[in-house]
């Protein structure tokens, strides 16, 4: 608040006739400038919305990716899932083709029968060897996120199945986003979670800077006041104490040219975080209604059994020679299918859990548990 500043002078003693005295004149002012319409306030707003933004803007910077992470991680473990079951599919396969074979040989199955298994276990090897494939990949690309080095071993532990996924207004209630009580309603709650974006309140920090600015504007028309004592010693000898003040005249320059560009700045800024509130509350409320979909979908669908009775029976019926080759393909076939489909909902489900954490900033601890 108090920044003096000083200037002095010293002239040096003229040339007199000899028997004269003479004096080096010198004179010395102290001034401090002082802003009589609270400047000082209106900077150290200005300057704080300034400092508010950039922590919203680093928040909003973890969050993504926080939430790149936790799409990554899903993936990983899905296509964990999915080498896993076709491996599994690719040990059935093989051990259909085993069979076949000693059928073949005892004379109880054609060679066409036999084909078809081979033609069965050659394609369920290369799913398998595809499946690795993908796993690496999604594990690249995790550490990559991660920056973990290769040389560093890294592997996902756990399934998606082992994963407990909480409604969003649950999620949302428990989340420490908002002091005030979540609506009922999903466009409501897609509001109030949307507000709290760190985007979006980088964006409104952003909208009180232009408004502190403004009024710094609007204070700089008063002119300032530099004020201050002095001392002064003539070259005729006289020492002379004081004041003096020194102060603009606002005739010319009244100070409007540059509030009215404040307040076009003002306005842009405020269009602009309420343009980005809109934009955030619609893709919260998408984010909210996919996840929510995805998880009334994998409740409906239930779990699919690793090895269900009836195809038991089928395998014990195949060996004893009782069913042909096609209906035991056909059989594996479906229960694939199946568990490709439960498998595909769950990982669906993971990844509207990662976007529901990018578009409304609710943690992943509160949407996602372990069993």
């Amino acid at each position: 608040p108090f920044n003096p500043w000083v200037q002095f002078q010293l002239t040096p003693s003229p040339q007199v006739p000899q028997g004269q005295t003479s004096v080096a004149a010198h004179y010395v002012l102290l001034t401090q400038t002082l802003q009589l319409a609270h400047q000082r306030q209106h900077r150290e707003a200005a300057a704080q919305s300034v400092l508010n933004g950039t922590r919203w803007t680093i928040v909003q910077a973890e969050l993504l990716a926080v939430a790149q992470t936790e799409r990554l991680f899903f993936m990983a473990l899905f296509w964990r899932d999915q080498r896993e079951l076709l491996r599994e599919n690719a040990a059935l396969t093989r051990q259909v083709l085993d069979i076949s074979e000693k059928q073949l040989a005892a004379g109880a199955l054609s060679r066409s029968d036999v084909a078809i298994a081979r033609l069965d276990d050659a394609a369920a090897r290369r799913r398998a060897e595809l499946g690795e494939a993908n796993y690496q990949t999604a594990l690249l690309d995790l550490r990559r996120q991660l920056n973990v080095s290769l040389d560093q071993p890294l592997d996902v532990r756990g399934s998606l199945k082992d994963l407990l996924f909480s409604p969003a207004s649950s999620a949302a209630a428990h989340s420490q986003i908002g002091t005030e009580q979540l609506p009922a309603s999903v466009p409501q709650m897609s509001q109030q979670l949307a507000a709290n974006r760190p985007d979006v309140l980088a964006a409104q920090s952003d909208f009180d800077a232009s408004r502190a600015n403004l009024n710094l504007a609007h204070a700089n028309r008063v002119p300032d006041l530099q004020i201050g004592p002095y001392y002064q010693l003539t070259d005729g000898g006289a020492t002379l104490w004081g004041f003096r003040g020194q102060s603009d005249l606002p005739v010319l320059n009244t100070g409007m040219p540059l509030v009215r560009q404040r307040g076009a700045e003002l306005i842009q800024r405020q269009t602009v975080w309420q343009q980005l509130q809109a934009r955030a509350s619609i893709e919260a409320q998408a984010a909210i209604d996919r996840y929510e979909r995805a998880r009334r979908i994998a409740a409906e669908s239930g779990t699919t059994s690793e090895l269900p009775e009836e195809l038991s029976k089928l395998e014990a019926q195949f060996q004893a020679g009782e069913i042909d080759l096609i209906r035991i393909v056909t059989a594996r076939t479906s229960l694939l299918a199946a568990r490709q489909s439960q498998l595909d909902i769950l990982s669906e489900l993971a990844q509207a859990a990662a976007a529901l954490t990018a578009a409304t900033g609710l943690p992943p601890e509160v949407i996602v548990q372990v069993r």
